[in-house]
């Protein structure tokens, strides 16, 4: 079981170092979200690679020196609170937090650089050393679990979110985070319990924790960067779609849709003009309500005259928007799935379905083919 634990927390511990290697190399300029997720991961991976370094007794013979410590951890949380602040574009000032957290972090080092050193002299005994690990775990854990309810407060408070980046994210996976990283919390104090009641030795008593952490490296490196690279290439979608939405290609889809009733071509029209299918969130019952319509006889004369049902109708439109994108070489630089969410699809697995329905390819197949073209 040990070395199970290990494994895992040091393959997590390199995977958050290639993370961070990688994500440097890709960009051509840091962004601050980008620059505060990568330190997030790499003051997590560096924690665990010590944690493993130290127990596997690398770096000193000497007792005393075996118990010091770089606290990594003091800076894990403030580097993802900064990171949520500037992802979430409602905070511009964050030199205050750095200056406490880097505080704190030199405060630990000294301190624990001081203990290690007297009690390695014989000066203080070895149990002053294992009631200052106690204390510096309580402190930093105050510290992170502080920052982390004001990373709360800004995702789940009372208060309406002010941000424009709601238009383009529903934040559900940073609700997801929190809610690991509630998780991750628990065991630390389940770590911290264990270390003062000495039920179970160090440093098996932070296991568990050690384990939290290296899913969590796991989870964020993919789902944090991800995130960003498609919110970033949306921003800059909207205004370039906006800018060259261009005039109907009525030819396309006039051969789909049967345009033979005048009410069903003013409402069609309505769809077009409005750009109602670019929005994720639109329903049969919310169009129906705009339209001053009832919503069986708009779904009746939408599967009239276009031989399917809504869902279909409103994709198709969506379809098009994306085969148009996705052949023009000025969005060449863009994600495939900015691109599908962008133009109005709200996830990747729907938008792919769609597109795979209408167009017997993938996204990926039909713009290498268009390129060649």
């Amino acid at each position: 079981m040990t070395a199970v634990f290990n494994f895992l927390m040091i393959a997590g511990a390199i995977q958050g170092l290639i993370f961070n290697v990688v994500t440097f190399l890709a960009r051509k300029r840091i962004e601050r979200p980008v620059l505060f997720l990568n330190l997030f991961v790499f003051f997590l991976s560096l924690n665990n690679l010590q944690s493993w370094f130290l127990e596997k007794k690398f770096f000193s013979p000497e007792v005393a020196w075996q118990e010091f410590t770089i606290p990594w951890y003091v800076l894990i949380v403030p580097m993802f609170y900064a990171f949520l602040i500037y992802y979430l574009e409602i905070e511009k000032k964050w030199l205050p937090l750095v200056k406490i957290s880097i505080f704190i972090f030199l405060a630990q080092l000294l301190a624990r650089s001081i203990v290690v050193y007297l009690v390695n002299a014989g000066i203080w005994s070895y149990g002053i050393l294992e009631d200052y690990n106690i204390i510096e775990d309580i402190i930093t854990f105050f510290y992170s679990i502080y920052l982390y309810f004001m990373s709360i407060q800004i995702v789940f408070g009372p208060a309406k979110l002010n941000t424009h980046i709601l238009d383009y994210d529903d934040l559900k996976w940073i609700r997801l985070f929190l809610y690991m990283g509630g998780g991750v919390f628990i065991l630390w104090v389940l770590a911290i319990i264990l270390n003062i009641t000495e039920w179970v030795q160090r440093p098996y008593n932070y296991y568990p924790l050690r384990l939290g952490s290296s899913i969590l490296i796991y989870w964020v490196g993919y789902q944090a960067f991800f995130r960003y690279v498609v919110l970033k290439d949306r921003i800059l979608l909207r205004k370039e779609i906006r800018k060259n939405n261009g005039s109907r290609n009525v030819d396309a889809m006039d051969e789909s849709f049967d345009k033979r009733e005048t009410v069903f071509m003013e409402v069609d029209r309505y769809i077009f003009e409005n750009q109602k299918f670019v929005d994720p969130l639109l329903s049969l019952e919310g169009l129906s309500a705009e339209l001053g319509m009832g919503v069986s006889s708009l779904s009746k004369l939408i599967n009239t005259n276009t031989g399917g049902n809504f869902s279909d109708y409103i994709n198709k439109y969506r379809v098009e928007q994306v085969k148009r994108l996705l052949a023009d070489h000025r969005f060449s630089a863009y994600t495939i799935v900015a691109i599908g969410l962008e133009c109005g699809f709200n996830s990747k697995s729907t938008f792919y379905t769609a597109f795979k329905k209408f167009t017997g390819k993938t996204p990926a197949a039909y713009r290498k083919e268009k390129v060649v073209e």
